[in-house]
């Protein structure tokens, strides 16, 4: 976990981030990382779909909720990472895919908006 205060100030931390390794098809653990700034949210992996700025599996489990494929053994930050989406981009953009998702439409859109999300 990694914070940043601003000199002389008390309180929350300006810049929050926290790191998981995950399986996914590679030999090595793909590497996550969520770095809230504010109401700024953004998630990186180093997974191919992630290193191409698309949005991938890994990163949007995990906001899921999700913590089946974590090697790193901190599961416990999961639920704090899934606060972080509360009134971000990303939660919106989140919101706007698994809408798409349930109503059968095409993703692509939704997909591009979720990935500019994470990716800013």
């Amino acid at each position: 976990m990694f914070y940043t205060v601003c000199p002389g100030q008390t309180g929350q931390p300006l810049v929050e981030q926290t790191t998981f390794k995950v399986k996914g098809s590679a030999a090595e653990p793909y590497e996550l990382t969520f770095i809230k700034d504010g109401s700024s949210l953004t998630a990186l992996c180093t997974c191919p779909a992630g290193e191409f700025g698309n949005v991938c599996k890994h990163r949007t489990s995990i906001l899921d909720g999700v913590t089946a494929a974590i090697t790193s053994r901190n599961e416990d930050e999961v639920t704090k990472v899934v606060g972080w989406l509360k009134d971000s981009d990303v939660e919106a953009a989140l919101h706007e895919l698994r809408a798409a998702e349930e109503a059968g439409e095409d993703l692509v859109a939704a997909r591009r908006k979720l990935a500019r999300a994470m990716n800013s």
